[in-house]
């Protein structure tokens, strides 16, 4: 088994595909626990089903492979919010959109999330919904064609910030604040009570996917790859 390392100050950032054969998806639900199974089962779409076991089978080989634990093995503890970690190995945290999984690996804290680019049924009431007012202005200066990816954008930092806290959603996206304005690099004003130690990344993983890193420190090195499960 190949060992995957994980040098300090670099975020490795790994996007697996999740369309697989019928036989994998048998095959990879080995590698699940019966936690994981039961929540797989209560799916009522099937392919809802087989994207989760998947992506949770892609988690479990690349843990195993930074931890040198065969992945049916790797053992996770949960936060009181629902935060998975794995004891002696590095942060993480994975997002899915489509067919895509992507898995953020660090030595700090760490948020990930991806979203495909689509249109928006009603951006104007999702700005107002998701928004600070410092937000909305920012946003009333982008002009109308890039309104809507401007926004999923938006999206983006605010859940991978919510989720490097271990919150999530329930954390209240306008709980998180980014100063997006055009010509400067994106920068976290507020993720709840804190303020300052945090670093926000983006990264080019398809050209139909939007994807945000938030990271506790600075100086980060984002090194992104590509994991096969099929060959795994």
């Amino acid at each position: 088994m190949t060992t995957f390392n994980l040098p300090p100050g670099e975020i490795h950032l790994w996007s697996a595909s999740l369309d697989v054969s019928d036989e994998k998806v048998v095959e990879l639900r080995r590698l699940l626990n019966p936690r994981e199974l039961e929540r797989a089962d209560r799916f009522r779409v099937p392919n809802a089903a087989r994207r989760f076991i998947t992506a949770r089978a892609v988690l479990r080989t690349l843990l195993g492979r930074m931890t040198d634990t065969d992945p049916a093995e790797v053992e996770f503890s949960y936060s009181e919010q629902g935060k998975p970690s794995v004891t002696g190995g590095p942060c993480f945290n994975s997002s899915d959109s489509g067919d895509t999984v992507i898995v953020a690996v660090a030595h700090a804290e760490i948020g990930v999330d991806v979203e495909g680019l689509r249109p928006l049924p009603n951006p104007d009431r999702l700005a107002r919904r998701i928004c600070t007012d410092r937000e909305l202005e920012q946003l009333a200066a982008i002009p109308d064609l890039e309104f809507g990816a401007c926004l999923l954008r938006l999206w983006t930092f605010k859940e991978a910030a919510l989720k490097a806290v271990g919150l999530g959603l329930p954390g209240g996206l306008r709980n998180v604040e980014v100063d997006f304005r055009p010509g400067k690099p994106p920068q976290l004003r507020r993720l709840r009570e804190h303020v300052n130690g945090w670093s926000l990344l983006t990264a080019d993983v398809d050209p139909s996917l939007l994807c945000s890193i938030v990271v506790r420190g600075a100086d980060w090195r984002l090194v992104s790859r590509a994991f096969d499960l099929q060959s795994a």
